[in-house]
């Protein structure tokens, strides 16, 4: 059987309407660069079957204005029918039925399937982060660089201990790690406090800072206290009414100071 000379074809849903327009691979990123008066992507390998999932509901027939349309392939298989959509459960836009029928019970068009695939472990790891822990403390500025290879330095989470510490970004291609400094030192006043002690500790220490206009461990201290009423809403506890006020009050010597 002698193959078409075409790879793609669009054509009209409406049975009334006779349009159809047959398309090669190698001239995707042209037509549809043209069409939609921009460069839909800069390499011209994403310019394959999937293009017509990312822009499937920005076309329509060129005859009737008909819409959707039915994109076949060579072989005469549906890429896309307008009655056979399932959508993407990221984008939103129509997955491919061969990809459907190929990879079974896929929730991803190509695209989107392809960018998980792309991703790092240390991308993976961060995404996990955000959606299973608690909001992560502040890094201390002599920490926000790696001491061992130089890149910027993350915080990471021990499940376990439920602490966090501080990280190379490209862990694991680098393991450098600090634990979170726990005393905070007020310049000028000669005094030390644990920034992870009692509250009512953190305000003294506010306090202190304040007399000496250092706005700088003001501002850790806040920090601190605004992670703390953060992690208790995480974890579906009712507001601290003393930590509410005393960082309500920092906030005041952190304005005045400011002003």
């Amino acid at each position: 059987m002698e193959e078409n000379s075409w790879d793609y074809r669009i054509r009209c849903n409406n049975k009334k309407c006779d349009y159809f327009i047959d398309l090669k691979r190698d001239n995707l990123k042209t037509f549809f660069d043209k069409k939609l008066g921009t460069e839909i992507f800069k390499d011209k390998k994403k310019y394959n079957a999937n293009i017509f999932s990312y822009i499937y509901d920005d076309i329509m027939c060129g005859k009737c204005e008909s819409f959707p349309l039915h994109i076949i392939d060579n072989k005469f298989e549906y890429l896309l029918h307008p009655d056979k959509i399932k959508l993407c459960e990221n984008c939103d836009r129509p997955i491919i039925l061969l990809r459907l029928k190929l990879t079974k019970g896929t929730k991803l068009c190509g695209y989107c399937a392809q960018k998980e695939e792309d991703i790092t472990e240390i991308e993976k790891i961060k995404i996990f982060n955000n959606k299973a822990m608690p909001k992560s403390p502040p890094i201390p500025d002599n920490l926000k660089i790696c001491e061992k290879c130089g890149e910027p330095a993350t915080t990471r989470y021990t499940f376990s201990t439920e602490t966090w510490f501080v990280g190379c970004s490209t862990f694991p291609k680098c393991w450098w790690k600090r634990s979170l400094p726990q005393i905070g030192k007020i310049k000028g006043a000669n005094i030390s406090f644990n920034m992870k002690g009692l509250a009512l500790e953190l305000l003294n220490a506010a306090k202190e800072a304040a007399k000496t206009n250092n706005v700088t461990v003001l501002k850790e201290i806040y920090e601190e206290m605004v992670y703390r009423q953060e992690r208790r809403k995480d974890r579906g506890k009712k507001n601290n009414r003393k930590l509410d006020e005393y960082a309500e009050a920092v906030l005041r010597y952190i304005k005045d100071l400011n002003k």
